[in-house]
C-alpha cells in the first residue's frame, strides 16, 4: 500500500508538472464517456430495459396491411380485432386502445381543468399487467356499452388533484360530457399509451354495431396480444395468418386484401426512432474509438519525450513492475478524473435528450442513469486507463538502454510511424462523422426549402370542443362555431378567422376510398383523406384558391358540396375539370351512398411533414359534416399572447365554461414537423465539432513532436541560409501526407456506410459528392492549420543556440 500511495503522489505529481497535457486527456475521455453515456442511455432504455410490464416478452403489436392504400402497419378495424381475439388460440387474450391526444374538462370546483384520456378495451390493465393498481379496475365487459361504465385515473392525477385520499375509488368522477365512477388508480409511473395520460376510459362500444361494415371499416385501434405461455412469436404469428387469411375470404367488402402482422410490443414501439438511435449510437461510438486514438497518440508521444526518463530508471535497477506502476498510476488518475467528469457530462447531455429529443416508447419508458450506464461509463474508464498506460509501455520495454541514454536529449525518432497511422486514422473517423452532420444539415436546409401550402407567419390555431352537455345538437354546435368566428374577427388587429378539424403537418385525417359519378363499377380512387373546415381558414392560412369557388353560408342548407386539393384532382382526374362533377366516398356506390359535388380546387398543404409527399385530399364544409372539436386559426398582426388572450376574453362573454385547449402558432407548427431532423443535426453536429478538435489536436501533437526533434536541425538550416518559409513547407508537407492518405480511408468508408442513414436524408443523395468535397476541404484546412502553428514555432529557433548546442 505504500507503494500504491507513493505512485499516486508521483502521478499527481507529474500531472501538476504537464497540466496541458493531463488537461487534453481529461478532457478528451469526458467528451468521449459523457456522449457515450448520453446515447447508450436512449439505446439502453429502449433497446435493452425490460418493460415495465409483466412477462413483457410475450407482448405483441398487432397491426394491419394494405397493398392498395400502402398500409404497413396501420391501425386495426374493431371487428377485426375482436375476431382475432376469439379465434387465435395462441393468443391469451387481446386488448386495443385508441389515443388521440383527447381531452375532456373537469370542474371539480368551478374551474375548468383539461385532463387527457386514453380509450381503451376493458381488458387493457389486464393484457398489458403494469403492477399493482388500487382498486378493482377495467373489466372486459367495460369494452361495451352495457358495462359498468368506470374509470381508471393516473397515480398522478390521484397524488397532485386528489391528495392521495384513500377514498378516490368508488367516487364519482363528474366530467363536463358524463359522468364516470373511478374503478382504479394506475400504478406510479405508468404513462401508456402517452406520458400525459390522466384518465383510462373504456370504449363503451353498442354491441349492435358488431355486425355493421363501418365496425370492420373504421380502422382506429392499436391492439396488443399476450401470447400463451410456451408460444413462440413464430408460432402465433403462423396460425395469426390463418386467421386473417379466413376474414379476408369472409368479407370481401372490407378485407379482401386486408393483411396483418405481429411484431415484440418493444419493437413495435421503437420502430419509427429505430434508424435515428442507431445512427446516434453508430456516431457516438465513431467518436469514441476517436477519442481512444487520441489518447493513446498523445501517451505514445509523451512516452517517446520520456524515454531518456525511463532509460535512467531501468539503469538504476527499476524493474518492470515499478516502471509499469508509474505509467498505470498516471493513465488511472486522469482516467478517473476524466470518467467521473464523463458522467456528469453525460447526466447533464442525458437530461437535455429527454426534454429535447422525446424519442418516447409512448410513455412505457424514460431515460434514466441506471446501473447497466453506470456500469458502462466505469468499464470504459478503467479501459481507457489501461490502454493508454500500457501502451507506452509496451514501447519503452523494447528500447535500447545504451542507444537512449546516448541519444541524450535529441531522442529519438522511433515510433513516429506509429503516431502517423494513429493520426490517419483520427482524420478517417473525423471524416466519417463530419460527412453524417454536413448530410444532415443538407437536409435541413432541403427541409427548410419546401413550401408547406400555406402562409407560416402571422397565424395562431386554437383548439376547443364543444360537449353535448351544453351543445346538445348540431345547430347549436354550429351557432357556436359560427359566433366564436364571429367575435373574434371583430376584433382590432385580426385579420381573418377559420375553422378547420385538424391542422395541417399533423397529421392527416380520416381517409377513405370514393368513385366519381359516372365512373364504372371497378374503378375507385384509393385512400384520399379528409378533413373539415370553412372558408375563412384557407383566407387565415393564405392557401391558394386555384379553380372554382370556396365554402359559402349558401351551402349550409344546400346538397353537400366539397373542395379538394391540386394533388387529387392530377391523381383521378388528370386532363379533366372537376369542378361539378359528383363523388361518393366509397369503393362502390350504391343507392345509400351520400353525394358531395366538387366546387372548387385549392393548393396542396404539407399533411404529415415537408418530407412526406401530398396526399389526394378532400375538405367537407364544417357547417355539413359538422364536428365537435375543432382548431379556429386566427390571422392576426398581434403575438402569439395577444390573439390568445383575445380568444379567452371572446370566450368569456360567450361561454366561460369552455377552456383553450390548445394553442398552436402555425410558425411553431412548421418548426415542429422538422423537430427530429433538427435534433438529430443539433447531435451530429456537436458530434462533427468534437471530432474536428480531437482530429486537430492528433495532428498538432505529432505535428509538433516532429518539428520539436528537428528544432537544432532546423536551426542549422537556418545558421546555412535556408529560408524559414521552405523549413515550415517541409514540415507541413510531412504532416498533411499523412492527412491526405486519412482523408482517402474517410471517403472510402463514408462510401461504404452512407446508405445506413439513407432514410433519414432529404433532398440529397448519401454519396453527394458536394458535402464529400466540402467537409474534405474543412478537414484539409483545419488540420493544415494543426501543422503549420507548430512548424512555424519550429522554426523561431536561434541559429547560434542551435551551432553551439550541436557543437
Amino acid at each position: 500500500m505504500d507503494g500504491v500511495w507513493r505512485n499516486l503522489r508521483l502521478a499527481l505529481r507529474s500531472v501538476r508538472r504537464q497540466p496541458g497535457y493531463a488537461a487534453t486527456v481529461i478532457a478528451v475521455l469526458a467528451i468521449g464517456i459523457g456522449a457515450t453515456t448520453a446515447i447508450f442511455s436512449a439505446t439502453n432504455a429502449y433497446f435493452l430495459r425490460p418493460l415495465p410490464f409483466a412477462d413483457a416478452d410475450r407482448l405483441v403489436a398487432l397491426y394491419e396491411t394494405n397493398p392498395e392504400f400502402g398500409w404497413t402497419d396501420a391501425e386495426a378495424a374493431p371487428a377485426n380485432v375482436l375476431d382475432w381475439r376469439e379465434r387465435v388460440g395462441a393468443f391469451e387474450d387481446v386488448a386495443a386502445y385508441s389515443y388521440f391526444g383527447d381531452r375532456v374538462v373537469w370542474a371539480p370546483e368551478g374551474e375548468p381543468i383539461l385532463l387527457t384520456y386514453a380509450q381503451v378495451t376493458g381488458n387493457f390493465f389486464d393484457v398489458l399487467r403494469p403492477g399493482s393498481m388500487s382498486g378493482p379496475g377495467l373489466a372486459w365487459r367495460d369494452t361495451w356499452s352495457d358495462g359498468q361504465g368506470g374509470v381508471v385515473i393516473s397515480h398522478r392525477l390521484w397524488r397532485d388533484r386528489f391528495g392521495s385520499r384513500a377514498d378516490v375509488v368508488g367516487s364519482m368522477l363528474e366530467l363536463e360530457t358524463s359522468s364516470a365512477r373511478i374503478v382504479g388508480i394506475a400504478p406510479p409511473g405508468l404513462g401508456f399509451p402517452s406520458h400525459d395520460v390522466d384518465v383510462w376510459v373504456p370504449f363503451g362500444w353498442n354491441p349492435d354495431s358488431r355486425p355493421e361494415v363501418f365496425f370492420r371499416r373504421a380502422h382506429f385501434l392499436r391492439p396488443i396480444a399476450r401470447l400463451v405461455p410456451g408460444a413462440s412469436v413464430e408460432s402465433a404469428d403462423a396460425e395469426f395468418q390463418g386467421v386473417v387469411a379466413s376474414l379476408q375470404q369472409e368479407y370481401p367488402e372490407t378485407n379482401r386484401v386486408m393483411g396483418a402482422g405481429m411484431r415484440p410490443l418493444r419493437d413495435f414501439l421503437i420502430r419509427d426512432i429505430r434508424t435515428t438511435l442507431l445512427l446516434l449510437q453508430g456516431a457516438v461510438a465513431l467518436l469514441l474509438l476517436l477519442a481512444c486514438v487520441n489518447i493513446a497518440n498523445l501517451s505514445l508521444l509523451r512516452a517517446a519525450a520520456r524515454t531518456r526518463e525511463v532509460a535512467l530508471q531501468r539503469a538504476l535497477g527499476a524493474g518492470d513492475a515499478r516502471v509499469a506502476w508509474r505509467f498505470l498510476s498516471e493513465s488511472l488518475v486522469l482516467a478517473g478524473i476524466g470518467g467521473g467528469l464523463g458522467l456528469g457530462l453525460g447526466w447533464t447531455c442525458v437530461r437535455l435528450i429527454d426534454r429535447t429529443l422525446p424519442l418516447g416508447i409512448d410513455g412505457a419508458t424514460t431515460l434514466t442513469l441506471d446501473a447497466r450506464v453506470l456500469t458502462l461509463a466505469l468499464v470504459l474508464s478503467v479501459v481507457s486507463g489501461l490502454v493508454f498506460g500500457l501502451a507506452p509501455l509496451a514501447r519503452t520495454r523494447r528500447m535500447d538502454l545504451g542507444d537512449t541514454l546516448r541519444e541524450g536529449e535529441r531522442g529519438s525518432s522511433r515510433g513516429q510511424r506509429t503516431a502517423r497511422v494513429l493520426v490517419g486514422l483520427e482524420v478517417a473517423l473525423a471524416l466519417v462523422l463530419v460527412v453524417g452532420a454536413g448530410l444532415m444539415l443538407r437536409t435541413g436546409l432541403a427541409l427548410r426549402n419546401v413550401d408547406p401550402g400555406f402562409d407560416t407567419d402571422g397565424a395562431v390555431a386554437i383548439q376547443l370542443s364543444t360537449p353535448s352537455t351544453r351543445y346538445e345538437d348540431r345547430d347549436a354546435v354550429l351557432a357556436f362555431w359560427d359566433e366564436v368566428s364571429r367575435s373574434i374577427e371583430a376584433r382590432p388587429g385580426i385579420e381573418a378567422v377559420g375553422t378547420v378539424g385538424q391542422l395541417p403537418l399533423n397529421g392527416a385525417g380520416w381517409s377513405s376510398q370514393f368513385q366519381a359519378e359516372g365512373w364504372p363499377a371497378d374503378r375507385a380512387g384509393l385512400d384520399i383523406v379528409h378533413r373539415h373546415a370553412d372558408a375563412g381558414y384557407f383566407a387565415a392560412l393564405d392557401i391558394p384558391l386555384i379553380r372554382g369557388r370556396l365554402f359559402e353560408e349558401g351551402d349550409v342548407g344546400g346538397e353537400r358540396v366539397a373542395l379538394i386539393n391540386l394533388t387529387f384532382a392530377e391523381t383521378f382526374f388528370p386532363g379533366e375539370d372537376p369542378i361539378g362533377r359528383r363523388i361518393a366516398y366509397d369503393r362502390v356506390a350504391t343507392a345509400d351512398s351520400r353525394w358531395y359535388e366538387i366546387v372548387g380546387i385549392v393548393g396542396d398543404q404539407r399533411q404529415t411533414s415537408p418530407a412526406d409527399p401530398v396526399r389526394p385530399e378532400a375538405f367537407e364544409f364544417r357547417s355539413q359534416d359538422w364536428s365537435r372539436t375543432m382548431w379556429v386559426v386566427i390571422e392576426s398582426e398581434g403575438s402569439t399572447a395577444d390573439v390568445v388572450a383575445t380568444a379567452r376574453d371572446v370566450l368569456a362573454g360567450i361561454d366561460p365554461l369552455t377552456p383553450v385547449e390548445d394553442v398552436r402558432p402555425i410558425h411553431a407548427l412548421w418548426r415542429d414537423s422538422m423537430a427530429r431532423q433538427s435534433r438529430v443535426l443539433g447531435l451530429l453536429g456537436a458530434f462533427a465539432m468534437v471530432a474536428l478538435l480531437l482530429a486537430s489536436v492528433g495532428v498538432w501533437a505529432v505535428t509538433a513532436e516532429m518539428a520539436g526533434r528537428r528544432r537544432r536541425e532546423m536551426g542549422i538550416r537556418l545558421a546555412l541560409g535556408a529560408e524559414r518559409g521552405d523549413l515550415i513547407s517541409m514540415v507541413v508537407r510531412k504532416g498533411m501526407a499523412v492527412v491526405v492518405v486519412g482523408l482517402g480511408v474517410g471517403v472510402g468508408a463514408v462510401l461504404l456506410l452512407s446508405r445506413s442513414i439513407a432514410g433519414l436524408l432529404f433532398g440529397v443523395s448519401p454519396n453527394d459528392p458536394a458535402t464529400l468535397v466540402g467537409v474534405g476541404l474543412v478537414l484539409a484546412l483545419t488540420a493544415f492549420a494543426a501543422c503549420w502553428i507548430p512548424a512555424w514555432r519550429a522554426t523561431r529557433v536561434d541559429p547560434a543556440r542551435s551551432l553551439r548546442a550541436e557543437a
